[in-house]
């Protein structure tokens, strides 16, 4: 027999399928919700934290027009909350976690190389995906830019890192590919931070790390493919390789 919550869910669920509940919706309110579903205030605080948990609403509180419950779409937050309490359970390596990663974002690279390589208009210019590949690509160039900068603190290099391989992942195309990768990165950004502060002679760290991402970024934009899928996994495997995240399996 369902639990109470669940029955709220399976109906917010069908409300999501027939398209009566859309992005940007508000959810209706505890005791409205209570009386459609036919169960308790408290069956339906519970629906509502599992739905705030998996990043489907954001919930407001008060009673101005921020209160309520926004549907939202950040399908990697409940993912990246799963993974990242079993990898600080052990129940989950960071090995395997990277290895996962080396996996998905070699390929995601390759695809958008594949894309650029497939996507020059007459003119020799870069249109990806319709235009959006190249946007991403742009902006990866941008944040290349800044990792260059002499001076740049690790943290503040590794934020840059991060949402450079998000945006090189991201002119794939593939939103799945890009909701799990963030997962995958965020499940065990405490691993990687704890390295990258452990870190020695950081100028050479960042020094390579920026040529690897330099290699990177130019297999993709002159739409060689394996060089991508190559650059991409050797990039992953050196850096974790260089802090000992790699070996760690409990």
């Amino acid at each position: 027999m369902n639990k109470a919550y669940e029955i709220v869910l399976a109906g917010i669920e069908r409300a999501f399928l027939d398209g009566s509940l859309t992005l940007g919706d508000r959810l209706p309110g505890e005791r409205s919700l209570a009386e459609r579903f036919g169960v308790s205030r408290s069956s339906v605080r519970e629906a509502i934290r599992i739905l705030d948990a998996v990043g489907l609403i954001r919930s407001g509180v008060g009673s101005g027009p921020g209160a309520g419950s926004v549907i939202v779409s950040e399908p990697s937050v409940g993912l990246s909350r799963a993974l990242k309490l079993h990898v600080s359970a052990r129940h989950i390596a960071p090995a395997d976690v990277l290895t996962t990663r080396v996996v998905l974002e070699s390929d995601a690279v390759a695809t958008a190389a594949e894309a650029v390589a497939a996507g020059h208009d007459e003119a020799g210019a870069i249109v990806p995906n319709g235009g959006l590949g190249e946007a991403h690509l742009k902006r990866a160039d941008e944040l290349l830019a800044k990792m260059r900068e002499p001076g740049i603190v690790k943290e503040s290099f590794h934020d840059l890192d991060a949402r450079f391989h998000r945006e090189l992942c991201a002119a794939a195309g593939n939103p799945v590919t890009d909701i799990i990768l963030a997962s995958l990165s965020s499940s065990i950004i405490d691993y990687v931070s704890s390295a990258a502060a452990a870190t020695q002679d950081w100028a050479w760290v960042q020094a390579e790390l920026t040529k690897q991402h330099a290699g990177l970024l130019d297999a993709i934009l002159t739409g060689d493919a394996d060089r991508a899928r190559r650059e991409c996994a050797a990039h992953i495997h050196w850096f974790a390789s260089t802090t000992d995240i790699g070996a760690a399996r409990t």
